[in-house]
């Protein structure tokens, strides 16, 4: 600060030798191994001999500032010095809090308060540019005093222990001169607060513990009937007659066809119908689509084009490593000389497409890009941009009939509420989404005239126009949710905007926050189940996926609920929301904060060093998912958010081998997501982790699990992307601890002589499975094991492609199951049979070589209950059925699926008589096949089913 003009020639020489010692240490760390361990300590004794001058100078630097009655001089008074000076101290204080435990409580309270009030002084030095010369060297002064304490000897000697509280004045005098610091800067925060020239800054207080779960809803809907998105439009057919008609017969050029409309109006249902109709499918050889959003990251919305099935946090490397311009230029190769169909949803302004842009040839084959957006401005400044598509509101005839729709199903409204329906629907104004929040509230109150007669009479003071109408809605219907369903909702507001949210992972968030009530008898994940159903029958929630065996795969809140429910959260003190790093660095953290969700790039979300050490939930979302941050420690998080239940790092991925030891701080974690690409170990401490539900963890390796981990009763879902190897205890053969409670385990990786029959034993109530077989002997443990799983509904199994005959595998599944994926196993066709007779068996895929041989022909009697069949990448040529007349095949199945079998040349003529089908997919099979399904086709319709959906790709 001095200068280095002030500072004696002999500690710049000192300085020097320091500066030459740190830059061989720096190259030497980056290629030794642990042989080299002496020549580092070596060095790093030559840098230490200078600790203590530099040590005195900066102490006396900092005296001598604090002592000065002013600071006149211009480096102390600019403000970025200032700035920077106050966040390495945040930094050094963040470090010292982790010894917390060797300082008596009325020290550790007054650290705490001292991390609170620096970054206070933080956010007065980043947003606020008109302070004066006086109160930057007023700040300068307080930040030298601060200084002087974080540098005490004193310190340091109770840190390391060899002083202790009652041994010493000098600790008493330590603890006198850190409140006064804080006293000191609490003055100074009174004193700005009251000034004219900076607005009050007052604490966030917010007290968010975890609501009680009060009632169970009555009202919960059948996962075979879930109202996805799609299922109920109203007045719509017109509407996507006429975009169809310009992407259709426009012109030969490429052209943007605007879909424009307030919000709420169903520019996104709009644009979802035209895209799945079939004629647009058999029209465009790629269809893609995009959701854009307010803020927005380019590089994610490129993977999100080229790669739409990938989960944020699970990007391919191919798509990660790579820069934006390579993307662009894989983007424009992939739509080059393709007529193609591109969806821009939720658009603001033309940012992201003049960065896009140049993706997207004009090859004038007949190319479509649709956008969505509130703004009509939008389409009239991009090139070959088309006349707007202006999204009408519904008439009171169709409001009247979406209401009636949402409320009753198929059924009519009864003739007595006829005339209070027509009232209340004419006060939505033709707003959709208005009407479908409206709907589920009425959907839950008694169907009675008198209660109907108060609900519209409710309305009248509260409808006004515009977007302003679907606020008072969702208010009105908020205000209509029990109290754990409140929690429930408002919890979306921690994930992204316009996120796909996996209801799995989703209702096991529920369960560790304490949302969802248990029941006895009845598993908790279906009663979030049912939580989740009731909040989509209140069309509150939307749901984007079906599940293959019933229920909701993702989910989706539409962007006002979403804005509402970031709002209600922050004002009930249930959640607060930080994004970006100018969020993330001025956030004055209040007192008892418990849950706290954060987008922003990894990067800024370490550097910000936030303390919050009461904090219950901490997830983390990386705004920049293209671009990985990497964190090579993470002890130091385990040790400050002690008081953790839920944690989320899954966006951040950990370079490290083995997870630290200090992960048995968080005693009370229920949930733990993390992502660690090299991670292969995981410390037997983790067993200390005693109300462990969920653990995920995101790897590219085979991950080693401790024996240990049979002791945490409570765990519940285990998910290792990767393979997870589960350790034994050496009396394996007196086996007494078993995980009784676990429902997933996924992937379960069993090698030669391991004993996979001795794990599958110790999780008999396994309900989710996953298993990879890395030698047929383990392969054949698996399948004649199987058995005793009893619970077991969703099984995938595989297996390295080994050599060896599979002629005596035996196949013993269970009963109960509903789902089964195979891939790599080598079975020969007749051991199909097995599968056939399962009486609960919904979904099959036979995936890569899960069978061999020539010929599979199906069991008449076969597969009760199957519903949904997919066949990828075999080798059968032939598939038929013993009686080619018999109609006792198939009785439920829906889907259909032939991806990549190149040798097939015959199906079963009975797929032409089932009646239940709806869907059949041809993807890149023999050309053979295509003649063959169109058969079946015709057969169909003979046979009465007009809306049998095939869709033929390569």
């Amino acid at each position: 600060m001095r200068g280095t003009a002030d500072i004696p020639a002999l500690l710049l020489a000192h300085f020097e030798v320091v500066a030459l010692n740190a830059a061989g240490l720096s190259c030497m760390c980056s290629y030794c191994d642990d042989a080299e361990e002496m020549q580092i300590y070596e060095q790093q004794q030559k840098i230490r001999a200078v600790d203590f001058h530099v040590y005195e100078t900066y102490m006396e630097v900092l005296r001598a500032l604090y002592c000065s009655a002013s600071l006149h001089t211009p480096r102390m008074q600019d403000k970025q010095i200032l700035s920077n000076f106050n966040d390495s101290l945040i930094s050094c204080l963040w470090e010292l809090l982790c010894y917390s435990s060797s300082f008596m409580d009325s020290m550790n309270d007054e650290m705490h308060i001292l991390y609170a009030r620096l970054r206070f002084l933080r956010r007065i030095l980043r947003e606020h540019h008109e302070m004066m010369d006086e109160q930057n060297e007023k700040i300068g002064a307080l930040l030298s005093e601060v200084g002087i304490i974080l540098f005490s000897p004193t310190l340091s000697r109770v840190i390391e222990g060899e002083v202790s509280f009652s041994e010493s004045t000098q600790v008493l005098d330590f603890c006198d001169m850190l409140a006064n610091t804080n006293i000191h800067i609490k003055h100074f925060k009174d004193q700005i607060s009251g000034s004219s020239t900076i607005e009050s800054l007052p604490d966030s207080s917010h007290s968010l513990r975890a609501p009680e779960v009060s009632q169970t809803s009555s009202r919960m809907l059948s996962k075979c009937k879930m109202p996805i998105a799609h299922e109920v439009m109203v007045g719509l057919d017109d509407e996507a007659a006429k975009v169809i008609e310009r992407l259709m017969w426009g012109p030969e050029q490429v052209e943007i066809v605007p879909i424009v409309g307030m919000a709420g109006l169903g520019k996104t249902t709009l644009a979802k119908k035209v895209y799945n109709d079939s004629s647009v499918i058999c029209n465009f050889h790629i269809r893609l689509w995009c959701t854009v959003s307010q803020e927005f990251n380019m590089k994610s919305l490129l993977i999100q084009i080229l790669c739409p099935d990938a989960k944020h946090s699970r990007v391919d490397d191919e798509f990660q490593n790579l820069d934006e311009h390579a993307l662009l230029e894989m983007l424009r190769k992939k739509l080059m000389k393709n007529r193609y169909l591109v969806v821009f949803d939720d658009v603001w302004d033309i940012g992201a497409w003049n960065e896009l842009g140049i993706a997207f040839p004009n090859d004038k084959n007949g190319s479509r890009i649709i956008f969505t957006s509130r703004s009509s401005n939008v389409a009239s400044q991009v090139q070959y941009g088309g006349e707007p598509h202006y999204l009408r509101p519904l008439s009171e005839k169709e409001s009247f009939e979406l209401l009636q729709k949402k409320v009753f199903g198929k059924e009519d409204c009864p003739q007595a509420l006829h005339g209070l329906g027509m009232e209340i629907a004419k006060k939505c104004r033709g707003l959709p989404l208005a009407l479908v929040v409206v709907a589920g509230v009425l959907a839950t109150i008694e169907h009675d005239i008198c209660v109907w007669e108060e609900f519209a009479e409710s309305l009248t003071s509260t409808m006004v126009s515009g977007t302003d109408q679907c606020k008072k809605s969702l208010e009105l219907s908020y205000e209509h949710l029990p109290y754990h369903l409140k929690a429930c909702l408002l919890y979306f507001a921690a994930f992204r905007e316009d996120e796909k949210i996996g209801a799995k992972n989703l209702m096991r968030l529920w369960i560790a926050e304490g949302f969802v009530e248990k029941v006895e008898g009845k598993r908790s994940e279906d009663t979030a189940e049912e939580y989740l159903m009731d909040l989509i029958g209140r069309n509150l929630v939307m749901a984007s996926e079906s599940r293959s065996i019933g229920g909701v795969k993702t989910c989706y809140i539409h962007d006002l609920i979403f804005e509402f429910c970031k709002t209600e959260a922050k004002a009930k003190n249930f959640l607060q929301v930080l994004r970006g790093y100018d969020e993330l660095s001025t956030f004055n953290v209040p007192p008892y904060l418990h849950r706290l969700s954060i987008c922003s790039s990894g990067e800024d979300f370490i550097k910000s060093k936030l303390f919050c050490p009461h904090l219950g939930t901490l997830l983390f979302f990386d705004a920049t998912p293209g671009d990985e941050f990497e964190l090579r420690d993470i002890s130091f998080h385990f040790c400050i958010y002690k008081h953790l239940e839920v944690l989320n790092l899954e966006d951040i991925n950990l370079r490290l081998k083995e997870l630290p030891t200090e992960v048995e701080s968080l005693l009370c974690l229920r949930y733990l997501a993390l992502k660690g690409r090299t991670m292969e170990f995981i410390p037997p401490s983790i067993a200390k982790l005693s109300h462990l539900e969920t653990f995920i963890l995101n790897s590219c390796m085979t991950v080693s699990l401790p024996d240990s981990i049979w002791n945490m009763k409570n765990l519940r879902h285990v998910y290792v992307r990767g393979d997870v190897a589960i350790g034994l205890s050496s009396n394996d053969n007196n086996v007494v601890e078993n995980l009784s409670n676990l429902d997933t385990l996924s992937t379960l990786c069993i090698y030669f002589d391991q004993g996979g029959e001795n794990i599958l034993r110790r999780i008999p109530n396994v309900r989710r499975l996953k298993i990879f077989c890395l030698a047929l002997n383990a392969l054949n443990r698996a399948c004649r094991n199987m058995s005793q799983l009893e619970c077991l509904e969703s099984l995938t199994l595989g297996s390295f492609n080994f050599s060896g005959s599979r002629e005596h595998v035996e196949l013993s599944f269970p009963m109960n199951l509903k789902k089964l994926c195979l891939s790599f196993l080598g079975l020969p066709c007749r051991k199909m049979s097995l599968i056939e007779q399962l009486p609960n068996l919904e979904v099959l895929k036979l995936r890569v070589q899960s069978m061999k041989g020539q010929k599979w022909e199906l069991m008449e009697g076969g597969f009760p209950k199957l519903r949904v069949l997919t066949l990828s990448e075999l080798d059968f040529v032939e598939w038929t059925e013993t009686d080619p007349h018999s109609d006792d095949y198939f009785p439920c199945l829906q889907q259909l699926k032939l991806l990549k079998n190149s040798n097939l040349e015959m199906v079963p003529a009975c797929l032409g008589r089932i009646s239940t089908l709806e869907t059949i997919k041809v993807r890149f099979c023999r050309d053979g096949v295509d003649s063959l399904i169109r058969k079946i086709e015709e057969a169909q319709k003979n046979y009465g089913n007009e809306n049998l959906k095939v869709i033929i790709i390569g």
